[in-house]
């Protein structure tokens, strides 16, 4: 569990980086702000959604640990309705880009993959 939550921590950093990057960009370069709004909106969209992920994920962990039978949702009706108030919003607003928003909700989900990779060759050695 102590990786999973490095995981997510790295990967939260990281997508908090690229927020204010974006955010830069938004605001230095005007005619791309409906693109740059898009990947914010999108950013935001999936790490909430990744966060969530973890947690349910850390929920199985202890009840897979535990000796007592419960039972265990990992929150897809949830997910998915995040994902959609994330597109929802994209689309009622016109100053958001939608390309862009699908991009940026899926940026934190891939950078789990080589977050995941540097922390467990970091704890190898």
């Amino acid at each position: 569990m102590d990786n999973l939550n490095s995981i997510v921590a790295m990967v939260t950093r990281i997508t908090l980086m690229l927020l204010s990057a974006l955010l830069l960009g938004w605001a230095l370069l005007p005619e791309q702000r409906p693109l740059f709004a898009g990947l914010l909106l999108g950013l935001v969209g999936g790490l909430s959604y990744m966060r969530f992920l973890s947690v349910k994920v850390r929920q199985l962990a202890k009840i897979a640990v535990s000796t007592e039978k419960s039972r265990f949702s990992f929150g897809l009706l949830t997910r998915i309705c995040l994902a959609l108030l994330t597109v929802m919003v994209a689309v009622k607003l016109e100053q958001v880009s939608m390309i862009g928003t699908l991009i940026g909700f899926f940026v934190p989900q891939l950078l789990t993959i080589p977050t995941s990779i540097m922390v467990g060759l970091r704890n190898k050695s």
